[in-house]
């Protein structure tokens, strides 16, 4: 019976690290495909947020606006094109004879649409950039950045808070 209860907690404490190792891979590949798109898309929707903070005027809030606006359409569309292109490519492939000239084209194609959105990404944020005035965008900067630490620091403390209560019950 002991031997059985041993090979349990072993199989047990095997799957606890298996499943934590796997969700911080998982997340840090998240991190990992943050784009331009989603950073310029973070800081409008901050900037818009805190646009009485900022002291935008209601110019700049209606060009921000049409910029998130424009871009999400325009992403949406290439989105589209880039997986129409993806299962053009699968079904180049999946014949019986392989034409490599076609589907070499096409993926040219494919990857020349995902690098004309992601410099399109990095426009806007340059555009993004322009309509705010340097003060407001340093402290749009700020902001963000304070939102982040506070994050950080909430998260610290947390664990730094359960490994003391489980030290303190260990004790």
């Amino acid at each position: 019976m002991k031997r059985i209860a041993t090979i349990f907690v072993v199989a047990l404490c095997a799957l606890a690290l298996v499943s934590s190792a796997s969700f911080a891979d998982q997340c840090s590949m998240g991190k990992a495909k943050k784009g331009n798109d989603e950073m310029f898309f973070h800081k409008a929707h901050l900037a818009l947020a805190k646009a009485k903070e900022l002291g935008l005027t209601d110019d700049q809030v209606s060009k921000i606006k049409a910029l998130e606006y424009t871009i999400k359409k325009n992403l949406i569309k290439e989105d589209a094109d880039i997986k129409s292109l993806g299962l053009d490519i699968k079904q180049a492939i999946e014949k019986d004879t392989v034409d490599t000239n076609a589907v070499n084209n096409l993926i040219d194609q494919k990857y020349a649409l995902k690098a004309a959105k992601a410099k399109e990404a990095v426009q806007a944020y340059a555009n993004l950039k322009q309509v705010l005035s340097k003060d407001q965008y340093n402290k749009l900067k700020e902001m963000r950045r304070h939102g982040m630490e506070g994050k950080m620091g909430h998260w610290g403390k947390k664990a730094g808070k359960e490994v003391a209560e489980t030290q303190e019950a260990a004790e």
